[in-house]
């Protein structure tokens, strides 16, 4: 996509979320972060992020820093619905934080130095199960949905602590679990909905946001 197409679907992807239910009262506003200092945060980390997420970071955001939301998603050809948490970051040196936080787990777990300079975390997979993090080092050009190694977006089981041996490649950089191809899915899937309807079709549920709430009673 041109950074316009980019732009144009980002603003979809929040607008289909409102009208899905998520913050439909809450007048979601601008980011405050611009190109500049994310182009900043690039030099000083010797990194390219996606440009997808470069237009997410710059278009609006999400009423918490932190947002809960859940959606239809596709595991191993089956189609449940899963809570993520997003983080909406209100500038650069929130991600910055984040970044800390897999220092001190590198740390703890006495991991080579640099071995998570891949990775850029974004949330959290299932709302609590462990850090959602973009995988720089997996070309998004190359990303093929029947290979889970080639997919950027992975995420790490905050219980689970031998990450050497589950997580540390032969690169000397961490690789978590596949979570999701690419941060375009992500919106897909998270933000627009387009797997409710197959849902709908093959569970005959109709997946709203109140059954969603409803799902954490379970």
């Amino acid at each position: 996509m041109s950074p316009q197409e980019e732009r144009a679907f980002i603003e979809r992807a929040f607008q289909k979320l409102q009208q899905r239910g998520w913050f439909r009262e809450q007048v979601l506003a601008r980011s405050n972060i611009s190109a500049q200092e994310i182009a900043a945060f690039e030099r000083e980390r010797q990194i390219t992020l996606p440009s997808l997420y470069k237009a997410f970071l710059t278009s609006f955001l999400l009423p918490q820093k932190e947002g809960d939301i859940c959606s239809i998603i596709e595991q191993d050809e089956d189609l449940d619905a899963l809570w993520l948490m997003l983080d909406s970051p209100r500038e650069m040196k929130d991600i910055a934080r984040r970044t800390e936080i897999l220092q001190e787990i590198r740390e703890f777990c006495e991991l080579p130095e640099d071995c998570f300079q891949n990775l850029i975390p974004i949330g959290d997979w299932g709302a609590g199960w462990g850090p959602l993090c973009i995988d720089l080092s997996r070309p998004e050009d190359e990303v093929n949905r029947d290979r889970k190694e080639t997919w950027t977006l992975v995420w790490f089981d905050h219980e689970e602590f031998d990450w050497e041996e589950r997580y540390l490649g032969e690169d000397g950089l961490l690789h978590g679990r596949a979570a999701l191809p690419d941060f375009k899915t992500l919106l897909e899937w998270y933000f627009c909905g387009i797997l409710e309807e197959r849902f709908e079709q093959e569970e005959g549920i109709t997946p709203t946001y109140q059954w969603y709430q409803d799902t954490l009673k379970r």
